[in-house]
Parts: C-alpha cells; sequence; structure tokens
C-alpha cells in the first residue's frame, strides 16, 4: 500500500520529535489503526523508539557530512585539509619556529640538515637545522628550522607520490632522487602545482593536502616520470611547534653567525578558523589581493607575528585612486615594512600601499 509521505516529518536530530511524528503519521494510516502505539509497555511502542533512534543517528551523520564537505560550514581540522587536497591548495596545520641567518663556514662544508643546538625561554633543549648545504669558505644566508629530522621512502609508483605526516613542516622537505643504475642523485625543486610550462621531463616536486596528511608528487606536467629504476627519498623536519619561538641558537665549529634574529613562526596547531581563511584566500582568489577583503586574508595569512587577529586589521581604500591603507593594531614596528613587502608579492601592478588608519 502507497502512503502520503509528505506529512511525515523526521528532519529533525531530536529523538522526541522524531518518535511523536513518526506515531502520528503511522496512526492515520488505516491499516495501521488497531496497533497501540501510545502504550509505552506495547512492542509497538518499542519498535518506534528502534525506529526513532535509527532515523536520528542517521540524521546526525548525514548532517555532520554534508557540514563538514564545505569549507563555509566545516568544523574539524581534517574535513577542511581534505576540502584543500580537492582544491589543490596547501594548508599547513603546524610549522616550525625558524630564523634567517647570515653566517659563515670554515673550511669545512655545513652538510643540509646539521644540528644547531638551542635554548628556549622556558630554557629547554631544542634542536634547529639547516636545510641546503653551504660549501666550505663561504658566507650565505640561510634558515634554520626547529625540530627532529626524518626520512621517508615509500614512494608510490603507480600515483608518482609520497605521503608524509601533517606534523611535517612542508617549507623543510628535500626530494632525492637517485638513478640506481648509476647511483646519481639528483635533488628536485619544488614548485607550485598549479604551475604549468611548455617544456616537461624537469626534475620538479610539489606538495600537496590529503587527507591523512601531505602529499609529495611529482604527478604534474613539468616533471619528469620516475619508474622504478629510482629511488625517491624525501628529509624533512619534524615541527616542534612553538617550542623554539624565541630560542638562542649555538653556533657551530664551522658555521659562525654574522646575524642573529631570533627564531618565531613556530604553531602547535592551527585553528579550524586560521585553516579556514587560509583555504578561502588560496583557493578562490589564488593568492592575489583584488577586493579589500583579499587584503584581510592575505594579512591573517602572512606569517608575520601579530597579524593572526582579525579584530586587529583595518583595511580601507585610499583617498586617491589605487592607494590601499594598511594597518594592525598593536603590530611592532618592525613588520611593518615586512608587512608591506609581503602584500606587494600579491598585488595588482599599479596598487599604492600605505601602512596607515
Amino acid at each position: 500500500m502507497a502512503y502520503d509521505l509528505s506529512s511525515l516529518n523526521v528532519a529533525s536530530l531530536d529523538f522526541t520529535q522524531i518518535k511523536r511524528s513518526l506515531i502520528q503519521f503511522l496512526k492515520n494510516q488505516d491499516d495501521l489503526k488497531s496497533l497501540d502505539f501510545d502504550n509505552p509497555a506495547s512492542t509497538t511502542n518499542m519498535l518506534m523508539n528502534v525506529f526513532a533512534t535509527a532515523t536520528a543517528y542517521n540524521g546526525i551523520y548525514a548532517q555532520y557530512g554534508y557540514i563538514n564537505s564545505f569549507a563555509t560550514t566545516a568544523t574539524t581540522l581534517p574535513s577542511i585539509m581534505g576540502i584543500a587536497a580537492n582544491s589543490s591548495v596547501l594548508i599547513e596545520p603546524t610549522k616550525c619556529a625558524k630564523t634567517t641567518r647570515t653566517i659563515t663556514t670554515n673550511a669545512t662544508k655545513l652538510s643540509a640538515y646539521s644540528t644547531f643546538t638551542a635554548t628556549n625561554p622556558n630554557n629547554a633543549q631544542v634542536i634547529f637545522y639547516n636545510v641546503e648545504e653551504i660549501a666550505a669558505n663561504t658566507t650565505s644566508s640561510i634558515q634554520l628550522y626547529c625540530g627532529s629530522v626524518e626520512e621517508f621512502t615509500e614512494f608510490d609508483y603507480n600515483t608518482l607520490s609520497m605521503p608524509l605526516p601533517y606534523y611535517i613542516d612542508p617549507d623543510t622537505i628535500t626530494v632525492n632522487v637517485t638513478n640506481t643504475n648509476t647511483n646519481i642523485t639528483v635533488t628536485w625543486e619544488k614548485v607550485d602545482s598549479v604551475t604549468k610550462t611548455s617544456s616537461g621531463n624537469q626534475t620538479h616536486y610539489a606538495v600537496l593536502n590529503g587527507n591523512l596528511g601531505y602529499l609529495v608528487t611529482v604527478n604534474i606536467p613539468t616533471a619528469q616520470t620516475i619508474t622504478t629504476d629510482y629511488k625517491v627519498v624525501v628529509t624533512a623536519i619534524r615541527s616542534t611547534g612553538s617550542a623554539g619561538n624565541g630560542a638562542v641558537i649555538n653556533q657551530r665549529t664551522n658555521a659562525t653567525f654574522n646575524t642573529y634574529d631570533l627564531p618565531s613562526g613556530g604553531v602547535d596547531l592551527i585553528s579550524v578558523n586560521k585553516a579556514k581563511t587560509q583555504l578561502r584566500f588560496k583557493a578562490t582568489g589564488q593568492e592575489r589581493c583584488v577586493t579589500l577583503n583579499d587584503y584581510k586574508q592575505a594579512i591573517l595569512n602572512s606569517g608575520i607575528s601579530g597579524t593572526d587577529i582579525e579584530d586587529n586589521i583595518t583595511v580601507a581604500a585610499g583617498s586617491v585612486p589605487g592607494q590601499v591603507k594598511i594597518y594592525v593594531t598593536d603590530l611592532s614596528s618592525s613588520d611593518e615594512t615586512p608587512l608591506l613587502d609581503y602584500l606587494y608579492t600579491k598585488s595588482l601592478v599599479g596598487i599604492n600601499l600605505v601602512y596607515s588608519l
């Protein structure tokens, strides 16, 4: 027998409302009027409890799934990472504390991922690492990252990619590819995953979000194809988050410092709102500032200390065409110029940025 389902309302997530709607609907069916729906001790009423419970659970799971399928409503960080993976953008849930130092090496080269011992403001011992090798008797500017070094070798030759856990800082990744026939190793270059050039067969790789971690992939238009004749080894630094911020770093015997900026920018785990901001900015704007809101989103994603609170950011049109006024409450004066420099790289030609209320 066909039933008129238009009067059945079980979209609520409340058990009592679902049960009441089920009973009211079924009691109105001619072939079911003899059943005892209202007696809590009856088998029919107990069956309504089972139906209402199953309906409520299914509704909750469905709503949770729908909510976490869209960036605007997602409530969990893994959901946003999955959306980012589908959008081919990179969201970084944790970051190493880092600093840029000018160093001078002596007669011994500084190998990649050499250790620099350090002490943070809580008197805890932490370790910093360089990522690139520096030749002997050289003065060079390098970045030092706080964490621990890990190595990964599980390359998938079918998908041309390798999974990495989200506790890795993707800025610290090095991809070394060795031809097992010649034993020649080449360090590959990281590129934007959406970059397309006319020339292929390049030693290029990209880093993308996956549902459970990063994907280091060579499955991009510019990269040469890796066969089983090659061995892929990825080295990267596991982030210790904020533990390295403000740490005092010790020099090495083969590498002395010429600059002494304290490390900063270490993040234990970004918030869901921060991840949403990054996703919206990177996925919809291609990291270009066109509207005033684009500038606000860019500032929130700058990584510059003091720019991560939206209510402290003011962006407005200037008094002349093409002028954009930027201001961040309590931003250090030393960070004003780096912030403007960062925004200019994302601005359209002809835009004049002014740091002012």
